[in-house]
Formats: C-alpha cells, sequence, structure tokens
C-alpha cells in the first residue's frame, strides 16, 4: 500500500494517482473533497484516500499535559515560544514560560492569517494557561492533539468524522508503554458505542479495513508504461 504525506497542487495530484492513504493537517476536508475530484482523481473508480488527523491517548487533562510537557522536554523550547509568539502577534519571552498571557496582552493578540494553527493557539492561550502549558496543548504541531480525557479524544475524532474533514485517524501515541491500551481500552469502546467504530473487522488485511483497492504484486499504476506523448516530451 502506498500512503503519502503533504499538501499543495503537486502533492494532491500524486497522492490522487497513487495514494492508497493520505495524512492531511489543517484544511483537512478541502484537501479530501480535492482528492475526489478531477484531475486528481483520473480513475473510474478513485483512490480511497484516507485523510488521517492525529490523536492521542486519554488521561485527565492535567495529567494528559503532564505528559506532553515531558515529551517537550526534548525540543527548544526557547525557540517554540518565539514562534508561538509570532503565531498570535505577541513578543512572547521564555523567561516568563510558566506564566500565563497577562490579560492586556491576550486581549491585543491576533492570529496570524498566514498559519492555519494560530486560531487555536490563541484560543488555547485565552483559557489563561502558562506557555508551557499552551505549548503542552501542542498548538504548534501540524497534527491535531487531545490532551484531555477518553470523552474528550472520542469527541474531537466524532466531530472531524462527521464534518467530513477525514475518513479515518492515525493514532499519535506519546507514551508506547501504556499508551496504545488507554487508546484501545477507553476510547475504541465510546467509538463503538456511537455506532463510529466497528465491531469487527472487514477481512484479514489492511487493504480490507481501509477499503482500498486489490493489488497483487507491484501497483500497475507505477509499472505501466508511460503513455507515448509523455516519454517524446
Amino acid at each position: 500500500m502506498i500512503f503519502q504525506a503533504g499538501g499543495g497542487t503537486n502533492g494532491l495530484a500524486l497522492a490522487g494517482r497513487f495514494a492508497d492513504g493520505v495524512y492531511a493537517i489543517e484544511d483537512s476536508r478541502a484537501q479530501r473533497n480535492a482528492l475526489r475530484e478531477p484531475p486528481n482523481a483520473p480513475d473510474a473508480t478513485p483512490t480511497r484516500s484516507r485523510c488521517s488527523p492525529a490523536s492521542c491517548p486519554p488521561s485527565p487533562r492535567r495529567a494528559a499535559l503532564g505528559r506532553r510537557r515531558l515529551l517537550d522536554e526534548s525540543v527548544d523550547l526557547r525557540r517554540r515560544v518565539r514562534y508561538l509568539g509570532a503565531m498570535i502577534g505577541l513578543p512572547l519571552d521564555y523567561d516568563h514560560i510558566d506564566e500565563p498571557i497577562p490579560d492586556s496582552a491576550r486581549a491585543a493578540a491576533r492570529p496570524s492569517p498566514f498559519d492555519p494553527r494560530s486560531a487555536r493557539a490563541l484560543e488555547v492561550a485565552r483559557q489563561g494557561w502558562t506557555l508551557r502549558d499552551i505549548l503542552a496543548h501542542a498548538v504548534i504541531d501540524y497534527h491535531p492533539v487531545v490532551a484531555g480525557t477518553a470523552t474528550d479524544v472520542a469527541d474531537h475524532m466524532q466531530r472531524w468524522f462527521e464534518a467530513g474533514a477525514c475518513d479515518g485517524f492515525s493514532v499519535a501515541i506519546d507514551g508506547y508503554h501504556d499508551g496504545v491500551d488507554a487508546f484501545v481500552d477507553q476510547v475504541v469502546p465510546i467509538l463503538q458505542e456511537r455506532g463510529l467504530f466497528h465491531h469487527d473487522y472487514e477481512g484479514p488485511t489492511l487493504r480490507d479495513h481501509l477499503g482500498a483497492r486489490a493489488q497483487y504484486g507491484l501497483d500497475q499504476r507505477l509499472t505501466a508504461p508511460e503513455p507515448a506523448h509523455t516519454r517524446s516530451s
């Protein structure tokens, strides 16, 4: 199977012709729709590309943020604080990383029109979290992250799915020692109760589960001879 990541005109054209799955980020509904329309879906039966935003294993919100803060210890937080400031139009200072943004500054903050993540970053900043906790909400990450309970994670996935923004999810686990079990044991049952997740598998292969076209051996879309007019040009 072929999975593709990345947008843009060329990325969508590549995904529409060859991908069985597509990793999407912001504005994924528009990307998903574009993948189903010409010229990105040239076949009579277009590739069933999967837009897959990420999610995270559930914990009480403060505990979930604590897990994210541990992950953030491995990155350059000084640089991230500056980047966050550019996203919301404020001159933020790393020396105040464990303080919330003052009320007057939050009132003056504006999301960057050049970064689709900025609105979410400002939303979290206005909730009164410290700079460190705002970053722990993964507002700079390109894939959405839910730092919260199993219900919070399930609600997030349901909103994306029912809004037509994705066909499925790729779950980003923050800690493999317990994250997979937490997601399977706590989130999946909620999605099943809501009729959003299956109780059994569609078949024995990943292609069956994703509804991808059948294939044996190399993908014929990759091995088919180039049209003569393409070679001559």
